[in-house]
């Protein structure tokens, strides 16, 4: 066996045991957001669905952006704590996380709207409640302000 083969091996050995607690797409979604993998959530979201209102490839690729500004800052993995929206012109009490950096402190709050295990649409919240009191937040990232080049 050489040695590319066991590196693939022992790589696939990890990813099993690191993958085996997501049981449903919105698992993945939610695991793949946590470790700043833009890749893996393209290839897990739903193909003909909006989220935020962008067509999906928009919508990553502006997520995407939105990530690399959390890895820029030092951020290796995004904590994630839930919370609702707080707005009651908006969303009031839809169910959603905080996202918070590990290391910058940054975050972004996503209302996640999941049916059945599917993620259904992903958007930001301006103005969301973080079920965890003692949670420090430092910079907001928007993904919708997140730059697309042209």
């Amino acid at each position: 066996m050489g040695l590319e083969t066991v590196i693939v091996a022992k790589s696939m050995e990890s990813n099993i045991q690191t993958y085996k607690d997501i049981k449903t797409q919105s698992d993945a979604v939610l695991h793949f957001l946590q470790h700043l993998d833009i890749e893996m959530i393209d290839s897990v979201l739903e193909p003909n669905r909006t989220y935020q209102d962008f067509e999906k490839n928009t919508f990553v690729q502006k997520l995407g952006y939105a990530l690399d500004e959390f890895i820029q800052s030092g951020d290796t993995y995004l904590n994630r704590f839930p919370g609702q929206c707080n707005s009651e012109i908006c969303n009031y009490k839809c169910k959603g996380f905080t996202f918070i950096g590990n290391n910058s402190g940054n975050y972004f709050d996503l209302i996640i709207d999941i049916k059945e295990g599917v993620v259904q649409d992903i958007y930001e919240c301006s103005l969301f409640k973080c079920f965890n009191q003692l949670v420090s937040k430092n910079k907001r990232i928007e993904i919708d302000k997140s730059a697309l080049p042209f």
